[in-house]
Parts: C-alpha cells; sequence; structure tokens
C-alpha cells in the first residue's frame, strides 16, 4: 500500500527546552483529563504566573483546584477571558466555536486563542467568519489523550514526545502562530503544520476509524463470552471505553472524511474476509505480513 501523506513532513519539528515564554494568566476552558493535564504540564514547567479554570460546574472546578491544577475558577467566560492572555478552549468539538467566540469578544486582540479539538475543518472555517476583526484563532490538536475522563486522570507528562498539529491559515498572525507552537514544545510536544482540511482527513484515518472499528468489535461481543476475552480483544477495544457523547460529536464533524476510511477500511477486511472463506493462504499471509510491517514501523 502507498503512503497517503497530505502534509509536508519536513515541517515536523522537535521539541524545544529554550525560549519559554511565561504567561500571565493561562486560561482553559474545560478542566478535564486534556485540560487538568496541560494544567499540570504548565505547572511542572513554569509556564504561567496564573492558571484559571473555567467550566459550567462550580463544584468540580472547585475540586480541581483542591487538586493543585488551577490556581482558581470561574463559571464566567468573558470576565476571566478579559483578564487573560492565553486561552484554551477544551471543550468538546462542537462547542468550540462558541467558546472561542465568547473569549474573543471580551479579550484583547493579542489573547492567543486554541483549541485542543480533534476535528479542525469545521471549526477554523467557522472562525476565519466570525472571529471579531483583528483577533486570532489558531487550532491545536495535540495528538495525547486516554479513554478515561475527568481532571482525576490528568498527568503532568501526557504531552512528552507526543506530536501536536497546529493549523494555521492564510490570514493567520504569525506571532500567534509563533507562540502557540513554542508552547506545545515547551510541554515536550514536536508540532507539526498541517491545513486543517488535511488534519481531518488524516486523523480520520489514525484516530477516528480506530474508534469506530473499536466500537463495532466492543458491540458485537455477546454476554455470554465476556469471560472469555483476554489481552487481545481488551487492548483492541480500548479506546471504545471513550465518552459515548464525546464521541458522537467528533464522528459527526468529520463525517466525510470518516465515511472515506471506512469505506478503505470496509474494503481491506471484505479481503481477509474473502482469503479465508476461498482458503487462500498465499493473500492471508500477505494481507498479515503487510499489516505486521506497518504495526511495527510504528515502533521506530
Amino acid at each position: 500500500m502507498q503512503s497517503r501523506r497530505p502534509y509536508n513532513a519536513d515541517v515536523m519539528t522537535t521539541p524545544a527546552n529554550t525560549s519559554r515564554k511565561t504567561w500571565n494568566q493561562l486560561l482553559l476552558v474545560g478542566v478535564g483529563l486534556l485540560g487538568g493535564s496541560i494544567a499540570a504540564a504548565v505547572r511542572q514547567a513554569g509556564l504561567a504566573k496564573n492558571i484559571v479554570g473555567v467550566g459550567r460546574n462550580p463544584e468540580r472546578l472547585q475540586a480541581a483546584q483542591q487538586a493543585g491544577l488551577i490556581d482558581s475558577y470561574s463559571t464566567d467566560l468573558p470576565s476571566t477571558a478579559a483578564e487573560s492572555d492565553f486561552v484554551i478552549v477544551c471543550t468538546p468539538v462542537g462547542r468550540v466555536v462558541a467558546d472561542i467566540l465568547t473569549a474573543a469578544t471580551a479579550c484583547k486582540p493579542e489573547t492567543r486563542l486554541t483549541d485542543v479539538g480533534s476535528v479542525k475543518a469545521t471549526i477554523c472555517s467557522e472562525l476565519q467568519i466570525q472571529l471579531p476583526e483583528g483577533h486570532s484563532f489558531i487550532g491545536s490538536h495535540p495528538l495525547a489523550g486516554s479513554e478515561k475522563q475527568g481532571f482525576e486522570h490528568a498527568c503532568p507528562n501526557l504531552f512528552n514526545n507526543r506530536t501536536c498539529i497546529v493549523t494555521p491559515d492564510e490570514n493567520s498572525s504569525s506571532g500567534a502562530l509563533k507562540d502557540i507552537k513554542q508552547f506545545w514544545k515547551s510541554l515536550g510536544m514536536h508540532v507539526l503544520e498541517m491545513s486543517a482540511k488535511c488534519h481531518d482527513i488524516a486523523i480520520a484515518e489514525t484516530s477516528h476509524t480506530p474508534h469506530v472499528v473499536s466500537a463495532a468489535l466492543a458491540a458485537m461481543l455477546a454476554s455470554e463470552n465476556q469471560p472469555l476475552t483476554s489481552t487481545g480483544f481488551r487492548d483492541t477495544t480500548r479506546i471504545a471505553a471513550g465518552s459515548p457523547d464525546l464521541w458522537v460529536d467528533i464522528l459527526l464533524s468529520n463525517g466525510k472524511a470518516i465515511s472515506e476510511s471506512l469505506r478503505t477500511y470496509t474494503d481491506r477486511l471484505n479481503e481477509f474476509q474473502n482469503a479465508i472463506a476461498d482458503g487462500d493462504a498465499t493473500t492471508l499471509k500477505k494481507l498479515l505480513q503487510e499489516a505486521k510491517t506497518n504495526r511495527d514501523s510504528l515502533n521506530t
């Protein structure tokens, strides 16, 4: 199978340990697993003088503060955005546009605005039209996470040696792009630039389709066979334990690219099915060898 790369691999950078910028106030909209892990990593690296969390549930926010992840919290996004110089929206993809616009109406034009959503094209295109003049949003997608939810599972090392994709467009502020890239590098990440459209096509194959496949496999398990599952089944279906509400939002937001990726997957699955049904050991071994080669290359 030929490699399909919708980006220039030469733009990959390595984590930087120098020129770290310290932000006066970092605002995290949504303090769950990713928001909490960003807070923990920022505190560990000393990247912000003040870390503020915003959300809908003050009890959860207070618990995050008591856990030492954030310095203060609020349910009032505009007032906290007005006092912040960096805003990272960590809410579900269906809420990102509204949250960024709410923050942008109150914050200074030079305030950096980004998110962590795994879908980019719809978010970036809407904000390119709706964002107040003078403000700049650059999408981010740190490829780090877990099927677990909540700040209780936050980890300051979650981003070490992982990749973060940023999705600037032709109108993006060069200063904002530089700062946002440097921020993720300061958390130990490799940063890759892609267009929002290319991001969604690539992530459909590497993240969204695997979730659908994992969920379908988990859903077909007969209850009487549950005691017979071992590491193979459990490893393969681990990500199916993710939040259904969160994943409905993601899958529908990137529906076209995921549908295309699922068609490709179905074609390959049919090749396996036909080889098995026909007793075609040669084709079956070829398919398995190709799979092994691709999987082994992920460890290098």
